[in-house]
Order: C-alpha cells, then structure tokens, then sequence
C-alpha cells in the first residue's frame, strides 16, 4: 500500500512536553493485552450495531507477518521515531519501537467488525460530533456513543498499548457509502523536527496519517488498496490494525483473546448477540457463537480457567429470578448455579444493557459454592449504571451519582444478597456454623495438628463424667433423647462405605456437600435399563444427589443433578447405608413427589423404586421422600 500524497504529519508542539508515559495506556496498566483489547473493541463493536436488535455483531481476530516495507510512509515515521529516541535515550519503549521498525518482518492484529455503522461524520477539525475524529484523533472523547457503551478515545489507547510500534491503523466504512476511509496513528513523544539543529523546532507526539499538502486541516485518504496480505474493506465496519502487536509471541493462536471474550462477553454469545472468530498463521482458527460456545468451554485446556467457565455457562441456563425496582433500576435478573463441586466460591458477575462483565461482588455471609450473574438491561438502569462506571467500565461506582449511586448499589446487592440465600436454603437445606468450635476439641481432632495453637492441651485418659477444656469425660451410658424438629443440622461422615460384595470402597455422598471421594452417590450396582421410555432405569453413575431430612415434613429432600449435562429420565432406585456398609438394602419409601415445580408432583412408588423421575442438564431437580417410620438414612443412587 503506498499513496505519495499522504503520510504521517506532526504538528508543532504546544506548551506541553509530552514523555514516553501516556495517561490514557495507564488506564489498562492492571490489564493483560488480551484482555483491553477484548474489553474495549468488544465493548466498541456492540456498542456500534447498524439496526438495534439486528444482531449478531461479528468481530474478526486476524494476526499476520507482514514487511515493514509495507507499513505506509514508514520511513518518514522511523526518522520521527528515532528523534524521539534521541530526546529520551532511556525509554525502553522507544528502544522497542525502533527495533520493531527496523526488522524486516513485524506482526500486525487486525481487528473488524461486520453488521456495525462503521465511523460516521468527517476527519476535519471543522466537523463537529464525529465519530471519526473521535477515535483517530480523540482522548477521552465519547462522541457518538449510546447509553451502551463508553469512549472512542480510550479505544484509541488499547491499540497504541498493545503497539510495540506505537502506531495503528484504521478502515472504515458506513452504510449507504461506497466509500471506505484510511486512517492513522503514531503516538510518539515531543521530539525536535527530523533534519533540524534548532532545538526550539518541538513537534508533538502524535503523528496523523493524512494528506501531507493541508497541514491546518486533515484530509484522510479514501479508496485505499489492501493493507498487507489483510482483506480489503468492502461492507460497513471497521478496521483496527495494530502494528507490532506485543502479545503475538506469547499467544500466536490468539487464544488468550478467545478466552478473554468467553470471560468478559459470555452472556452476549450465548444470546447471539455477538459472533468472534479469530485467524492466524498458526493452522486452525476458531469461532465463537451461540452454538459451539459450550463446546469451546469444555475443551479449554486449562482445568481452573474451564471450571470456571462452566459454572458460569451453567448459571446462565438457569431460570432467572426476577425483580422490578420500580423506583430506580427498573428490572433486574439473578442466574444462579450452586454446585458444592465447585473449587470455590465463585461470587457474582454484574452487567448491564451490553452484556459485558462490569465486575464481581462478593458475598461473605454465603458459604455455599456458587456462581451467579446479575443483569440490568432497563434502559433507566442501564443509564444510571453506564454513569457510575469509571473509563475502563469495571466497577460501579456511587461517588460518581450523587443522586443515585448509593441506593442503586443498595438495591443491587440487596437483591443479590436476599436471592442467594433463599436459593441456598431451597436447594441445600439450612447449614449451622458454630465459631471456635476447634477450641473445644481434644488435641487428636485438632486439624491444624498444632496443640498449642489454641491456648489449650487436651488431657487424654479414663477421665470422669465432668469435662472441662482441659479434661476429657468418659463415655457414659447412652440416654434417649427425643427429636424436638427443628433445623437440619449439615454433618460430614467420617466412616467410609464399603459394599458387601467385594469389600472394597463404594461411591456414595456426603450426606451433604457434593462431589468428594464418594461423590457419584451409586452404591457399587450398575445401572440397568435405557433412559427414555420413563419405565427404564436411570444408571446412578450419571447422576449426584445431595439431601437433608426436613424434620417439619419428616421427609427427605433429595436434590438431583445430571453429571452428562444431558437429560436423565425413568426409575429412580435408592440404596442405603447400615452401619455406614452399602449392600443391597432399599429403604421402605412411603411417598414421593416432585418439587421442582410451583406445585408438587406425585410420583408412583413401587418396592422401594421412584417411577417417572426427570433430571435435566439445566437446573436440578428436587424430590421430597417419606421413608416408613421417619427413620434416619445415609442414602445413596444405585
């Protein structure tokens, strides 16, 4: 690509030396490169949509070798770059940019988008409200953005940020034109004139690419040719080309930017609000979409980074729950997944109207495992929201609403807060913890294994019937004590269950808390029969049950989930547990129903078999079973 008419102009610095530090890269100085770029352009694109509600936006990742001989009016902007050298000799990234123009191959990243308006209104400085001159020339500057989104200037910053060039390009095209624009940029530092000894002659640190005969005005060149081996712009959107791109080495298959989408746009992909692809040199590319996203996720080679990732696509797929602030943010949403699977607890992601990860809050007082998303699309919360947020849109923020902030973080965690726990308690039953309950032990059951952590050493011996905290008791007879109801206390057994056949440990549960070592709840009898027909027995391998006895009902909760992620119907065969062995008991069900749904659903009960029970890979599936005589089970799936 080469037009002689145009290149790269610096102007006469002003009053102001500008250094090799630049304000608006600081912001992202807490960011990997992968994720400011997913976050701004991404944000940028969405935020740019040609006909609200006509999605999806495509986003295109592309990441190519190409000569240095083909960057336009590159050796005009070396003969810059080094007098800015030359003025700070000691700035690592003016070294970098040197070395970088200097080679005879640099890396370049493009990034377009497809079913956007493109960069409306002109590059003069005449023009008034243009998108254009926003994001080539722009700082700060949110002209001609929605309630959606945030600042074409700080756009302009993540590319220089990610330029070990310091220098990006742009194409543009918008609906109705038949016309694609060519812009650029090189933000240097204040430098004297290339070819001067007068060391008054100061220009300023950012170069524009532009028709080089107007130096009071901008002129951009129109109807460029293909910039290296990159498609040429031919349909309405953008371009960004970011020249020396500095993560290239460290993720030549732009993976890390995959999966910074995943992580930041989750929400948008999966309602086919937003399509990215991404393309190298490096074989394969990939593509996400509402489609393939789960199977994307699941082949994340990182098992914390995939973890992660499902809990939240699970969140997501649940029924949401949903309120109406009718004073201030309108409707809210609240997607929970509690899994005690889970490594940790994952807290809750916020966004709005974009469908972008604002940021997390966490919730102390939950102790469960869970991941959960809140959302606020109204378009009078998406507006209050938009405004507490500060340029790089990861928090909220009540310092910057007088008005409004505070009772709109009120509102919101509140909500979160409030749903969480009703969610805990439906699905997990109640869960008492009692502080410094350590403290009271004897110093065998001391997990720390330090005695003198605590203050006290444990006395072993015959000991009497008084205990003290440094005396045991000894054991006395048995006396019964009758069941006064109440909550149901969480317990952990300690004794693990062996089958009568082999001898050997079985699968089971805790009696509350998810996968362990005796996660998959099967009581060492395989599965029979085929899911479907509703007769078929469901094979306990691919299910994982958690229950608690409520004492008010005097019935079990069982709480079921399907491990395959697929739908799991027929008969239900429960086991038990005597004297903590698993043989081939089946414990005399009484009753069982279905309360999933808002009314509860009889289900037919025949020697101990459960019939037309349903688990799906969405959200889980809560039966309520009355055992004859109330008594107390460990309980397990065959």
């Amino acid at each position: 690509m080469s037009d002689s008419e145009y290149g790269f102009l610096f102007k006469p610095n002003g009053n102001e030396e500008q250094g090799p530090s630049n304000s608006g890269e600081e912001i992202f100085s807490g960011d990997t490169v992968a994720q400011a770029l997913a976050r701004e352009l991404g944000q940028n694109s969405l935020d740019a949509i040609a006909t609200d509600g006509a999605w999806p936006v495509t986003m295109v990742f592309e990441l190519h070798r190409m000569k240095v001989s083909d960057i336009p009016d590159v050796d005009n902007l070396k003969q810059h770059l080094h007098a800015a050298c030359n003025r700070y000799p000691d700035s690592p990234r003016l070294q970098q940019a040197v070395s970088t123009l200097e080679s005879e191959f640099v890396d370049v990243l493009r990034v377009g988008d497809y079913g956007t308006k493109g960069l409306s209104g002109s590059e003069s400085i005449a023009s008034k409200d243009s998108v254009l001159t926003a994001l080539t020339r722009g700082s700060g500057v949110s002209v001609g953005k929605t309630d959606s989104g945030g600042s074409f200037g700080i756009g302009k910053s993540v590319g220089i940020l990610s330029s070990l060039a310091r220098v990006e390009f742009w194409t543009t095209r918008t609906p109705g034109s038949d016309e694609t624009v060519f812009a650029g940029c090189a933000q240097l530092t204040t430098h004297q004139t290339p070819d001067s000894d007068d060391p008054r002659a100061l220009l300023g640190p950012m170069g524009t690419y532009t028709r080089l005969s107007d130096k009071e005005d901008y002129h951009y060149l129109r109807g460029p040719a293909p910039l290296g081996p990159f498609p040429q712009r031919t349909e309405p959107g953008t371009d960004v080309y970011i020249v020396g791109y500095s993560a290239a080495s460290d993720d030549p298959k732009l993976e890390q930017i995959r999966d910074a989408m995943i992580d930041n746009f989750m929400a948008a992909i999966m309602r086919g609000h937003l399509v990215v692809e991404g393309i190298t040199d490096k074989g394969q590319g990939w593509r996400l979409d509402s489609g393939n996203l789960k199977r994307v996720i699941d082949m994340t080679p990182d098992p914390e980074r995939r973890t992660v990732m499902q809990a939240f696509h699970n969140a997501l797929l649940q029924p949401p729950i949903v309120k109406t602030d009718k004073r201030l943010l309108g409707e809210m949403k609240l997607y929970v997944n509690i899994d005690d699977s889970l490594p940790r607890k994952l807290d809750t992601i916020v966004m709005r109207k974009p469908l972008m990860k604002v940021r997390t809050y966490a919730n102390t007082s939950i102790t469960a495992k869970y991941a959960a998303v809140l959302e606020c699309s109204s378009p009078r919360g998406n507006r209050i929201l938009r405004g507490m947020e500060p340029v790089r849109h990861d928090d909220w923020q009540a310092a910057r609403d007088k008005e409004n902030g505070q009772a709109a973080l009120r509102s919101i965690k509140k909500f979160i807060l409030e749903e969480l726990r009703k969610r805990v308690h439906r699905e997990l039953g109640d869960e008492i913890i009692i502080k410094g309950l350590n403290t009271l032990l004897p110093s065998e059951l001391q997990i720390d294994g330090n005695i003198d952590r605590h203050g006290v050493r444990a006395t072993n011996g015959p000991g009497s019937e008084r205990e003290s905290a440094s005396l045991q008791g000894r054991e006395s007879a048995p006396e019964q004590v009758p069941n006064t109801g109440g909550k149901s206390v969480s317990i952990t057994l300690t004794k693990p269950a062996v089958s009568d056949g082999s001898g050997g440990n079985v699968s089971t549960g805790r009696q509350r808390g998810g996968e362990s070592k005796r996660g998959k709840h099967v009581a060492g009898i395989p599965g029979s029969g085929k899911t479907g027909d509703g007769n078929s027995v469901i094979n306990g391998a691919n299910l994982s049950m958690r229950y608690w006895f409520d004492a008010k009902s005097g019935s079990y909760i069982l709480v079921l989930r399907s491990r395959t992620g697929e739908t799991e119907k027929g008969t239900l065969r429960l086991t038990a547990a005597l004297d903590g062995t698993f043989g081939n008991y089946t414990p005399p069900i009484e009753e069982a129903s279905d309360i999933s749904g808002a009314e509860p659903r009889p289900l037919k009960v025949q020697e101990g078999n459960i019939s037309t029970v349903k688990v799906t890979g969405k959200h889980p599936t809560r039966l309520q079973v009355r055992i004859k005589g109330g008594i107390r089970l460990q309980l397990g799936v065959k």
